[in-house]
């Protein structure tokens, strides 16, 4: 795992950017109090780009595709400036659209309420979630109910991590026709059926005690706090899911 989420934890190409274009065929829209920003790139705009998230001295950069992108914001409250890059050969980026925004959400979890880039919620992943919950269970209940759900419906594919590269994105309709995925595509599944049911969830980078290499699992807000659940460990470990200890991991980035 490591070759492959060792390309989702750094920036691996250093933006050389030249003049801005004059073009506003791309274009970015941010809500400030939910932390949702949504990215278009028309099809008529060519070559490759970068989308990057700045707040103070932290900084997320996104590749970003044809179509609508969405994202969100994972600094909390403050000054934001969004800055999307275009290149035709993919080294030589330049500025095409810059916006800046003061964010100050209706909640500290309200970003991780939607769909994401990562965390897509599609019409195959609402339907489950929607026949998951039940208005008579508890936040934590219907967490668990969730995440042990996706348990025993996925399998781990020990051999898909050698076939992926550094831009890989899980799909979530895709995990759920195979049966199948890697740590990052259990946490982004069972991130977007729980936010499909109103809870707000993490997917979540990083290292974890006892498992070799990055990994990727879910921090899910419970009771006024985040609780971690790693349902890809307790599916390789065979075990029922259930909340784990936070010290045994260490966030590298949060989706």
């Amino acid at each position: 795992m490591k070759k492959f989420f060792a390309g989702m934890l750094v920036l691996l190409f250093a933006l050389i950017v030249v003049r801005p274009a004059a073009t506003e065929a791309a274009s970015a829209r941010v809500d400030t109090r939910t932390g949702k920003v949504d990215v278009y790139i028309s099809n008529q705009d060519k070559g490759s780009f970068k989308f990057e998230v700045r707040q103070g001295k932290q900084v997320r950069t996104y590749d970003v595709y044809k179509g609508k992108n969405h994202f969100n914001v994972n600094y909390g409250n403050g000054d934001y400036t969004f800055t999307l890059y275009q290149s035709s050969d993919g080294k030589r980026y330049k500025r095409v659209y810059r916006l800046q925004k003061t964010v100050r959400l209706v909640h500290s979890t309200a970003p991780y309420l939607h769909s994401t880039q990562n965390v897509s919620i599609d019409s195959a992943t609402s339907r489950l979630a929607s026949s998951l919950s039940r208005s008579s269970y508890s936040t934590s209940t219907q967490t668990l109910v969730t995440s042990r759900h996706v348990n025993r419906l996925i399998d781990y594919d020990d051999k898909k991590i050698m076939k992926l590269s550094s831009t890989y994105l899980p799909n979530n309709a895709d995990t759920l026709r195979t049966k199948r995925g890697i740590c990052y595509d259990f946490a982004s599944l069972n991130a977007a059926l729980l936010r499909a049911q109103g809870i707000p969830t993490r997917l979540v980078m990083g290292t974890a005690k006892g498992v070799d290499g990055y990994h990727a699992w879910n921090e899910v807000f419970v009771n006024g706090k985040w609780r971690v659940i790693d349902v890809t460990r307790d599916v390789t470990e065979r075990r029922t899911t259930t909340y784990r200890s936070a010290s045994d991991y260490r966030a590298t980035l949060y989706d």
